[in-house]
């Protein structure tokens, strides 16, 4: 009797114009279907390699999206994944098509209908599991009343995607290329895209915002719990941006803060020796490298002067953009004492490319004077660490050498330019 119940419902969403399955009673042979080990899952049709494969690959995103989100509740929904028949499949239906419906007492049920196009895509068929296991988290809070209920983000089931297999968010390279573009897309515009109908370009681009968005929310206070929060609304509404707003109003109201918490996760990505961080002597000839070729002036001006020159042509703005970008992912490995000197450089660059150049004499040649300053400390520090590994002990004899380390500074507090500069970043907390 349970049996029936369960396939009752499966029968009838199969012969339904919908799916325009002619091939039901095939389909739900039990030769024709195979289970997941946890039994949240069942594949009908295809062959029982494929099933397997879906099976098995459904329990990983299964597993990964609990991992991701923080969140492993036991499943309440079955999810049904059903392989099209060729014979059986309407020109011009969706490769993938995701249904609830309720089966009185067998319950509620999660259906995702594959088209044989579907199944060469496995970008695609992960994102189409991955929609039907958060659909099934948001429905046991979210209000479900005639059939209507409102779909989980896409952004988040494509971000997931490309979390957890990576490949199909493409390399540091596009996201390189999207902070080279014009920005980020607009809040609104970008949450109303529609995943599923995206292909190629389109969709990895779609899934590295997605995944970039997706790590810079995690990244706030109580990030990945307001993630969640956010799929688990018990009204969420209807319209994609204002959803976000019910969660992130902040954000929502200032999308100008949005952008550049997007764009700084871009940057990472971006960046594939992210984590080696460079000392200090190589940070500032990484920086030199980024300012040289602005500054070089065939006419003698000075730096500052051959800089202006620059932002006031198309080619130089876009020049200036880049150094921007460079300043960016190099912030990143940035020594310590360097970090905050790049961030005023990248910052001078932005404004110059936007035509914003008041103040920038000033502020530029103030940032010379310290950079300069910051790379003869560089050298000091080398130079006495060197002096120390000489001095390291007798290696014959086996005793520890002390040596008295001459001084080559007056004992009080220095008051230069560079020590209240190095002052300031240590109560900073750098």
């Amino acid at each position: 009797m349970r049996l029936r119940s369960f396939l009752v419902p499966v029968c009838a969403v199969l012969v339904s114009a919908a799916s325009a399955q002619v091939a039901a009673p095939d389909l739900l042979k039990p030769e024709n279907r195979t289970a997941s080990n946890s039994k949240q899952f069942t594949v009908f049709g295809g062959t029982p390699g494929r099933r397997s494969d879906l099976v098995r690959r459904a329990e990983e995103l299964k597993r990964g999206t609990e991992r991701e989100l923080r969140d492993s509740e036991d499943w309440k929904s079955p999810i049904l994944i059903i392989l099209s028949p060729g014979d059986g499949f309407r020109l011009r239906q969706p490769a993938v098509v995701l249904q609830v419906f309720d089966a009185d007492a067998a319950g509620r049920k999660i259906q995702i209908d594959l088209a044989p196009s579907a199944l060469g895509d496995a970008g695609l068929v992960d994102q189409a599991i991955l929609r039907g296991l958060l659909l099934e988290r948001s429905l046991r809070r979210q209000k479900f009343e005639a059939g209507r209920y409102v779909d989980p983000p896409d952004w988040l089931a494509a971000a997931l995607s490309a979390s957890l297999a990576p490949e199909s968010a493409g390399g540091s390279s596009l996201y390189t290329k999207m902070l080279e573009g014009k920005g980020m897309p607009r809040l609104d515009r970008f949450l109303g895209q529609n995943a599923g109908t995206l292909r190629g370009r389109a969709r990895e681009l779609h899934a590295a915002q997605s995944l970039a968005l997706y790590e810079a929310l995690s990244g706030l206070p109580d990030g990945r719990r307001r993630v969640l929060e956010n799929l688990l609304l018990v009204e969420p509404d209807r319209d994609p941006l204002q959803r976000f707003a019910q969660t992130w109003p902040d954000l929502a109201a200032d999308q100008a803060k949005l952008a550049r918490l997007w764009a700084l996760s871009l940057a990472r990505r971006s960046s594939e020796a992210r984590v080696d961080l460079l000392g200090i002597e190589e940070t500032g000839d990484e920086l030199d490298k980024i300012l040289s070729p602005l500054s070089e002036s065939g006419d003698g001006k000075e730096p500052a002067a051959a800089i202006l020159d620059l932002s006031r042509s198309e080619p130089g703005r876009f020049r200036l953009s880049q150094a921007s970008i460079e300043a960016q992912k190099l912030g990143f490995r940035a020594h310590t004492l360097y970090a905050p000197v790049v961030e005023e450089y990248r910052l001078l660059f932005t404004n110059l490319g936007k035509k914003r150049r008041g103040g920038f004499n000033r502020r530029f040649e103030e940032l010379e004077e310290l950079r300069l300053q910051l790379g003869e400390r560089g050298r000091e520090i080398t130079d006495f660490m060197n002096w120390m590994q000489a001095n390291d002990g007798d290696q014959n004899s086996g005793a520890i050498k002390v040596t008295s380390i001459p001084r080559t500074e007056p004992a009080e507090r220095r008051n230069d330019k560079i020590s209240r500069y190095l002052d300031s970043v240590e109560e900073r907390g750098w």
